[in-house]
């Protein structure tokens, strides 16, 4: 027993030691997140397109497909005319740009998993870099069939591009400085419905120009929404919801628009219809686009 004695004495008073060691393990263990839109892969990292949820994969190949559709009927629109227009390369670009950003998005390219924010999000790079073409190109459309004047048309292209421009700013931002860029986002959509409803009461348009005119409302007034509710901002909804959201959105402003207008293109247009847009500026119109 004697003998015995100094292990025991050493093993009691080594056990206080440990015990801190013990009591700072759970603060080792990893942060919860079952908030996270997507789940990581077995090594842990999360990559796309692989961890996608299925639903989110479906719509942006969905997107992606529709979008190519619609190139290829607006490039065929265009050849079958006797003279080509600015108004059906433009929408053809409109629907090709669009296919490209659905197509990037559906890979993986241009997917930023964003794990700075409050929760971990997923942002689309590609999504922004598509809008940077597509709805400029709508609102050329647009004053086209308003037949905008030059100023007309750099003020609504130069707005919508900004709008889209601050969007994506914010959703590389964290905290107030993104809900900054938001609001600033905000401030040119109401610029352009201002200039958009302006042009809708003075002109009195036809039926399918009023059409038109409301699809570009919606759509304008849709993606600062979408950002809001997803995961650029409150992700209030799903990745799934966001992204149906969204895609739906982009195909009704590029497929349903562009499919309306040039199909209805000739009663749009009148005169210009029937031989595409004028050549050149006429004497004493020099303001005039066409």
């Amino acid at each position: 027993a004697i003998v015995n004695m100094p292990y025991t004495i050493l093993q009691d008073t080594a056990a206080p030691d440990a015990a801190p060691a013990a009591e700072a393990a759970p603060a080792e263990a990893p942060a919860d997140s079952s908030s996270s839109p997507v789940s990581a892969g077995a090594d842990g990292e999360v990559t796309f397109p692989d961890d996608y949820p299925n639903s989110v994969r479906h719509f942006l190949l969905l997107g992606a497909i529709a979008m190519f559709v619609g190139a290829v009927i607006f490039m065929v629109l265009n050849l079958l005319r006797p003279k080509k227009t600015i108004a059906h390369s433009v929408t053809f670009v409109m629907a090709a740009a669009g296919a490209l950003a659905y197509y990037s998005m559906w890979t993986g390219l241009g997917v930023w998993y964003k794990t700075s924010d409050r929760t971990p999000r997923v942002i689309f790079f590609s999504r922004y870099i598509g809008h940077l073409f597509t709805m400029p190109l709508m609102m050329v459309d647009l004053a086209l069939i308003y037949k905008f004047d030059a100023a007309s048309m750099i003020a609504l292209v130069g707005y919508d591009l900004t709008m889209v421009a601050a969007a994506f700013l914010g959703a590389l931002s964290v905290g107030g400085h993104k809900w900054l860029w938001w609001c600033i986002s905000g401030v040119f959509v109401i610029l352009i419905l201002i200039l958009v409803l302006q042009r809708l009461q003075s002109d009195s348009p036809s039926e399918p120009a009023k059409v038109l005119t409301y699809i570009v409302i919606v759509n304008t007034c849709l993606l600062p929404l979408a950002w809001l509710l997803g995961s650029e901002g409150t992700a209030s909804i799903g990745l799934t919801q966001e992204v149906a959201l969204v895609t739906f959105g982009d195909i009704i402003s590029v497929l349903a628009f562009g499919c309306y207008f040039l199909f209805n293109y000739d009663l749009l247009m009148g005169d210009e219809g029937e031989g595409g847009e004028k050549e050149g500026l006429q004497e004493g119109d020099s303001q005039q686009y066409v």
